[in-house]
């Protein structure tokens, strides 16, 4: 039973998700339950089939639903973990046996990258010869300062003011966890004069969830074939936040106009520009532009940047450059506080930016994500259905966009009835239900290149109807 408020708690869909989701963890929706199709939902409830997509989408990713083609929705088997106790049953009382998951031969997720693509030769003899520095068994027995070593921020600093221009001196150059803690940092140091943070939409999710645990309402910026557009209103920001070099999931780049303009609407709104430099190493035909904060002369942008990509995300190692203004309040505000960064780690990333193996790798990697790019582009091409894909030209995904809308959950289902695992795009969205539905996710970071014509075959059979 799933009962909606019309004048509150929500939008619809997620007043509906929040209900099965309840229903589902205390098992009144047991596992094997087939859950009712999505145009018989919307008619009990009165309400747009569209809406009962997306709460059926976002479970569905979530893991509490399967989808078996040509069935339906069965409510799966949750961990122990997560099953509150339940009442013995009634004798001779039984319920359907849950249907298996169809499994997962191709997960284009964005998340992780192919396992060999990481240096592991090269880490493993950095790693030993710094076990082997004396400077490092000296630092090994004491606390490590915030800022994080200065073996590894000054060939870092090298290396970004030689690939992506940024001018500054190395104590505004902080080494952190990755982006979650940086932006955690900031929203720390910087106070909530308007408590506002002005960031594009579609945009990423992660960066919006720590605005919000920090108390920032999020105000959503449209974007355009230039970058994110600008209000007109006189209200003030605390922050923009912005993908400028290439912008997610988009690929927009903002154009030079455009980023001029940014910079001057910041200084006039007293905001800081959170400029997160996502992907920009990753450029299959063209060199990365130069970053925003390499032409910053106003001091508000904060440039953010991380290791996740290029090399693992398991390491959780990021950094970010303060304008010159932010360096002593953020001494003071975090003075005593320590680095959680691995110092292992960061002796190892040191050497591997001295010796010229991160450019190495970097080079490998484009070379192998414009090959896998192509690959899923001309795969694309053969399809009878027409399809667009974004044309972002860098990093490890792409749009898939149709030329009608879709009801993305059941493209998702069938997909996944194939054996590919592939995404919705209204997660990239604050107000899920304004997500356009022509669109969905695909990362092929993970996927090998010998792999993808096989993959596009089980997407023809999918969707090429």
């Amino acid at each position: 039973m799933i009962e909606l408020n019309h004048q509150g708690d929500g939008p619809l869909y997620e007043q509906i998700y929040r209900q099965l989701r309840a229903q589902i963890l205390n098992q009144t929706l047991p596992a094997g339950t087939r859950l009712p199709s999505s145009r018989e939902l919307a008619a009990q409830l009165q309400i747009s089939r569209n809406t009962v997509n997306k709460a059926y989408s976002q479970l569905l990713v979530e893991g509490y639903l399967a989808a078996v083609r040509g069935s339906g929705y069965y409510v799966q088997q949750l961990p122990q973990t997560f099953a509150p106790a339940r009442a013995p049953q009634r004798p001779g009382h039984s319920r359907r046996p849950a249907k298996p998951a169809p499994a997962v031969k191709y997960d284009l997720t964005n998340s992780s990258h192919t396992r060999n693509l990481f240096p592991k030769r090269a880490w493993r003899k950095f790693m030993l010869e710094a076990l082997d520095t004396l400077d490092f068994e000296e630092r090994i027995s004491t606390l490590q300062s915030l800022e994080g070593e200065e073996v590894l921020r000054r060939p870092l600093l090298r290396y970004l003011r030689q690939i992506r221009g940024v001018h500054c001196d190395l104590d505004q150059l902080i080494i952190t966890s990755g982006l979650q803690q940086s932006l955690d940092y900031l929203c720390q140091l910087v106070p909530a004069t308007s408590g506002r943070v002005l960031m594009e939409e579609p945009g990423y999710p992660k960066a919006r969830v720590i605005f919000e645990k920090n108390h920032r309402q999020v105000c959503p910026a449209a974007l355009d074939d230039q970058g994110i557009c600008l209000p007109a209103e006189a209200t003030g920001y605390d922050f923009i936040y912005t993908t400028p070099s290439n912008q997610f999931p988009t690929g927009v780049m903002m154009s030079a106009a455009r980023r001029r303009e940014l910079l001057h609407f910041a200084a006039a709104k007293q905001a800081f520009i959170l400029e997160d430099d996502y992907d920009s190493e990753l450029r299959y035909y063209n060199r990365p532009v130069p970053a925003l904060q390499s032409i910053d002369t106003l001091d508000r942008v904060v440039y953010l940047g991380t290791f996740s990509k290029i090399l693992s995300p398991s390491l959780r190692m990021g950094y970010l450059i303060l304008p010159k203004q932010l360096v002593a309040p953020f001494k003071e505000t975090f003075k005593l506080y320590n680095s959680t960064v691995n110092l292992l780690n960061q002796y190892t990333v040191a050497k591997l930016l001295e010796s010229g193996e991160y450019t190495k790798l970097v080079r490998r990697m484009n070379t192998t994500f414009k090959k896998r790019f192509e690959a899923f582009s001309a795969g694309f091409a053969s399809f009878k259905r027409p399809l667009t894909l974004s044309q972002n030209l860098s990093g490890q995904y792409l749009l898939v966009e149709f030329s009608a809308a879709i009801d993305q959950e059941e493209m998702i289902a069938r997909a996944l009835a194939e054996g590919v695992r592939v995404y919705p795009t209204m997660e990239f969205w604050r107000d899920r239900a304004a997500c356009p539905d022509n669109a969905l996710f695909l990362g092929f970071s993970k996927i090998a290149l010998v792999d993808i014509p096989d993959c596009i075959e089980r997407l023809k059979r999918a969707w090429d109807d």
